[in-house]
């Protein structure tokens, strides 16, 4: 998650979607980053994005967005369950 975060400012996107592949010998490597991340994943664990983003966009209107990946990781795994 820290890398994908880290993808937020090295591309300049504002929204982006970063696809992982696991090497065996070197870990987990960034294939490819999208501007326009498809959603079949938010559909399919019936976690909608729109909650999401009202979350972060509420964050970033008070002036509290995080500019550290590490912390803006901790925010997404503390408000963001992965299912359900």
């Amino acid at each position: 998650l820290e890398m994908a975060s880290r993808c937020y400012e090295l591309s300049g996107l504002g929204y982006v979607g970063v696809d992982f592949v696991l090497d065996r010998d070197r870990g987990p490597l960034i294939l490819e980053l999208n501007a326009r991340p498809g959603l079949a994943i938010q559909m399919a664990n019936g976690n909608g994005l729109e909650h999401r983003l009202h979350k972060v966009e509420a964050l970033r209107d008070r002036g509290e967005l995080s500019k550290d990946p590490a912390e803006r990781v901790a925010f997404a795994t503390a408000n963001f369950p992965t299912t359900g």
